[in-house]
């Protein structure tokens, strides 16, 4: 999987090309903005219907947090559902840099993720900075990711007693 997407060339070719590029392009912006709202809300179905059927979500190992691969909706689902159960947050993402290439796509997407987690004693803050990886694939359902690989280049804790 690049860790780089090379900034697309100016489009070329007939004018139904170039639209089918643009339309593309607008399709994979769509999904990344679908990404959050879904994620943040604790919306576990629509976050997994991002992903195509067999869709991979990856998180690089940093520090003393292990690495993790997620596999198929069903498991991309369940994590969704038991991670936002406990953690509320906020995913703060740019524009991604976007390549197509026919029925597949690769991007790379900076984001920040900041989230909380309240008990009866105190809240517990994290901040988590760095990059996606994303390869996508046209599908029968439109541009699906089929693997995202989140690799933090920043991650910070704070404990705070609740008064």
């Amino acid at each position: 999987m690049p860790s780089y997407v090379e900034p697309p060339a100016p489009a070329t070719g007939s004018v139904e090309e170039r639209l089918t590029a643009v339309e593309d392009t607008l399709a994979i912006l769509r999904l990344e903005g679908a990404y959050s709202p879904s994620w943040d809300s604790g919306d576990a179905r629509a976050w997994a219907e991002l992903f195509c059927e067999d869709g991979v979500f990856e998180v690089v190992a940093v520090g003393d947090a292990p690495a993790l691969t997620i596999r198929g909706r069903d498991e991309l689902r369940r994590f969704c559902a038991e991670f936002t159960a406990h953690t509320t947050g906020i995913h703060l993402l740019n524009t991604p840099a976007i390549a197509v290439d026919g029925d597949t796509a690769s991007a790379r997407v900076h984001f920040e993720f900041r989230s909380g987690f309240q008990s009866d004693t105190e809240t517990r803050h994290a901040h988590v900075a760095g990059h996606y990886t994303v390869e996508y694939r046209r599908t029968p359902e439109g541009w699906r990711i089929s693997r995202r690989r989140e690799q933090a280049v920043r991650r910070d804790r704070g404990f705070f007693h609740s008064y």
